[in-house]
C-alpha cells in the first residue's frame, strides 16, 4: 500500500436544510508537501495545542483519486480525537472526515446542552450523510479541490463509542431516518452497541469491522461486542473482529497521549487535568506502555479490511 504526506484542515460548514445545522469539520488527505508547509497544530482549548507528527496545514492536494472515511466520534467526543488514527488512515490513500456532532460533543454535556439519544440518533445520522456530500462537493465544498480527488464510488463510515454505533445505524436507517446506502463497509472501534436492537444489528447490509477491546470497562466485551458479534456472525457477510488484548475504551483516540502531554503544557486547566486523569483511571493497568501498539493494530486492521472493501 502507497503510503503518502499527509495534508490536514479544519472548516466549518453549514446544512442549510437542517435549519443551518453548523459543524466543525477536520479533513485529512494525501498531500504534495513542502519544507515551508506549517505543521498541523490541534488546539484542543484556546491557546492550548499540540503538534501533529506527521499532518501539514493546507498542504496541496495529491493527485489521483482517492476512498472517502468519514469518521464520527464517540460521545462527548469531538471531531480530533483521533487524529493519529485519521492521519495514518490518510497516510495510506484516503480522504478522511470528522465533523462534530453538536448536542453530543464534550462542551454540549459540559454545559447541559446535550440532547437526547434518539434526537443524537437522528442529527447524527444526518450530519454524516451532509459530510458525505461535502466531500464529493454535492452541497458544499470542505476544501478547495477536495472533492475532485474523492472517489465517489469507494466510500466508507467508521467511528469510536458511539460514533460506531453511528456507523452501524447509518448503514440501516433508524427513527424513520433512511439509510445512507453509499457506504460500502463501517467500523465500530470500541462501538457502543447495547441500545441496538438485535434485529436492526442483524439487518446491516455491509460488511462491519467490529475493534474490541478487552480491558474496556465503558462499552465492555460483555455488554456490546460479544451480542453484536453474535448476530453478525452468523451473517454471510465478511464482518470481522479484533479483539484488542491491552485495549481499553479510548484505545483508538488520542486521549493516552493528551495524558502524556498535558502535565508539560502551560496553561491547561486544571479541569482538563482531572478529566484526563478519570479517563487514566478506566484504562487497562499498563496501558501508558501499551497505547502505541494497541493504536498501530487497529490502524493495520482497519487497512486491511477497508481496501478488501474497495
Amino acid at each position: 500500500m502507497t503510503e503518502h504526506q499527509v495534508g490536514h484542515t479544519s472548516t466549518l460548514v453549514i446544512d442549510e436544510k437542517r435549519n443551518n445545522r453548523m459543524l466543525g469539520v477536520d479533513v485529512w488527505y494525501p498531500a504534495h508537501t513542502k519544507p515551508e508547509d506549517a505543521v498541523t497544530r490541534y488546539e484542543l482549548l484556546p491557546g492550548v495545542s499540540f503538534p501533529s507528527a506527521t499532518a501539514f496545514e493546507n498542504a496541496p492536494l495529491a493527485s489521483g483519486k482517492f476512498p472517502l472515511l468519514v469518521w464520527s466520534h464517540g460521545r462527548t467526543g469531538l471531531r480530533f480525537n483521533y487524529s493519529q488514527l485519521c492521519e495514518a488512515i490518510a497516510a495510506s490513500g484516503f480522504v478522511v472526515v470528522s465533523s462534530d456532532h453538536p448536542g453530543d460533543t464534550l462542551t454540549d454535556w459540559m454545559t447541559g446542552q446535550n440532547v437526547d439519544d434518539e434526537t443524537n440518533d437522528k442529527q447524527r445520522l444526518g450530519d454524516v450523510s451532509f459530510i458525505a456530500d461535502c466531500a464529493i462537493g454535492a452541497r458544499s465544498e470542505l476544501m478547495s479541490g477536495l472533492a475532485s480527488i474523492v472517489d465517489a464510488n469507494n466510500m466508507f463510515i467508521g467511528g469510536h463509542s458511539y460514533g460506531g454505533l453511528t456507523a452501524l445505524i447509518a448503514t440501516t436507517g433508524i427513527h424513520g431516518v433512511p439509510a445512507e446506502k453509499r457506504f460500502k463497509a463501517a467500523i465500530g472501534a470500541q462501538a457502543y452497541t447495547r441500545i441496538l436492537p438485535a434485529e436492526l444489528i442483524a439487518a446491516v447490509p455491509v460488511p462491519v469491522l467490529l475493534l474490541v477491546g478487552l480491558g474496556d470497562i465503558t462499552t465492555s466485551p460483555a455488554t456490546d461486542a460479544e451480542p453484536a458479534w453474535e448476530i453478525l456472525s452468523k451473517s454471510s457477510l465478511p464482518h470481522r473482529r479484533l479483539n484488542l488484548p491491552y485495549g481499553g475504551h479510548q484505545a483508538c483516540s488520542d486521549f493516552a497521549l493528551y495524558i502524556e502531554l498535558a502535565p508539560g503544557v502551560e496553561g491547561v486547566p486544571q479541569l482538563v487535568l482531572d478529566y484526563l486523569k478519570s479517563i487514566a483511571a478506566d484504562s487497562p493497568t499498563g496501558f501508558e506502555t501499551t497505547w502505541r501498539t494497541t493504536l498501530s493494530e487497529q490502524i493495520e486492521e482497519i487497512k486491511v479490511f477497508l481496501s478488501a472493501h474497495m
